[in-house]
């Protein structure tokens, strides 16, 4: 725990980079106080069959991390807003194109249910 969760259509010019940018979310990740880096596991799931809306955007980019609940929420907040730029950089062509929407989303996993 905590967990970094990335899917990205197969259509995303960056996905020949996703070792390095699982890299760089976990490094971003770790750099926030109460985080073990020792923890963190991140993922990447490759979609090949997808169905955006009418008028979207081609693909997507979506990272969900997932971490304990408890902290403050100002924490909360830091973490996630440090975690979408760090996405935003990490996929600069994609969002500079337009070809992909990318959304993060941090989740608390509440510690009474949760088993490691």
């Amino acid at each position: 725990m905590p967990h970094i969760i990335l899917e990205t259509t197969s259509d995303v010019v960056e996905n020949q980079d996703i070792v390095d940018i699982l890299e760089v979310l976990v490094a971003k990740l770790s750099s926030f106080e109460s985080i073990s880096p020792a923890s963190i596991k991140a993922y990447h799931s490759l979609r090949h069959t997808w169905q955006i809306g009418e008028g979207g955007p081609h693909g997507f980019i979506h990272c969900e991390v997932a971490i304990l609940s408890g902290r403050p929420e100002k924490l909360v907040q830091t973490i996630t807003d440090g975690m979408y730029q760090a996405l935003i950089q990490a996929f600069e062509r994609s969002h500079q194109s337009g070809e992909a929407g990318i959304t993060l989303e941090l989740r608390q996993m509440e510690k009474a249910t949760y088993r490691k």
